[in-house]
């Protein structure tokens, strides 16, 4: 595959599982997102893993979610992107109508996807876009062995995952568990969700998601534990407590 296609491919899957995004470490910008608010955490949000070959937690995202790219290809994803993108907003569309916690997309953040899907592929030949199909479907046939792979060679570094139950666990679970890893959260974080995730409802009302939004201005992640939870809540109402009496007194 020529240098052209390469790069269109790294586009591909950019724009394919971070939409709009960016590949961050979620713990961490959480736990700096409450910094700049004045909010000093008494736990680390963000777990300190190791990454197989000393990647960066950016890197190990990447390698995951290019994974998880070739694992779900569409062709229509290159043959005929409109209609792929116009089928992802409608699922995208199905789930917001029926989980309240799932913000709808707008006018524009719909054309915005329409764009980044057609754009990339726009001025490929029908030579090109089937050399494309064909590299992609030859890695998708390695996928299941290179995510299991890259599994046990994160646990080997980081054995405290192994306190999850591996039992009955799927390939997506394998996935979701790599990204948990990734985004820097703990290995009780990961585990809380991956035994709950069936109930997401469940999840935000244990994660107190209300008072969380009220305080902080900001949904808490999917993957932190309710328990963790607890702890910033308690120290922001704390803070912010303390912060109302210094003004009380510098107003006397």
């Amino acid at each position: 595959m020529n240098k052209k296609l390469e790069l269109i491919l790294q586009t591909l899957v950019y724009d394919t599982v971070v939409p709009g995004g960016k590949w961050s470490s979620s713990a961490k910008d959480y736990q700096d997102f409450l910094m700049a608010q004045g909010i000093k955490l008494p736990i680390e949000l963000f777990h300190k893993y190791k990454y197989p070959n000393n990647v960066t937690p950016q890197k190990f995202e990447e390698q995951v979610q290019t994974l998880l790219f070739f694992l779900t290809f569409d062709v229509r994803r290159i043959k005929n992107p409109r209609e792929y993108a116009e089928w992802l907003i409608s699922g995208m569309e199905r789930v917001s109508g029926e989980n309240k916690d799932v913000v709808p997309l707008t006018e524009e953040e719909k054309l915005n996807l329409i764009n980044n899907m057609c754009d990339p592929v726009k001025n490929l030949s029908d030579a090109d876009k089937n050399q494309l199909v064909d590299y992609i479907q030859q890695q998708r046939s390695t996928v299941v062995r290179r995510v299991t792979d890259l599994l046990s060679q994160t646990i080997e570094l980081n054995p405290e995952l192994l306190d999850i139950n591996w039992d009955n666990k799927n390939l997506q679970d394998f996935f979701e568990i790599l990204d948990g890893v990734s985004y820097g959260y703990a290995p009780m974080d990961i585990i809380y969700y991956i035994e709950n995730k069936h109930d997401l409802a469940r999840i935000r009302k244990e994660q107190n998601k209300e008072e969380f939004i009220k305080l902080v201005g900001r949904d808490p992640h999917v993957l932190i534990h309710p328990t963790r939870i607890k702890i910033m809540l308690d120290e922001i109402k704390k803070q912010k407590n303390l912060q109302r009496n210094i003004e009380r007194e510098t107003s006397l």
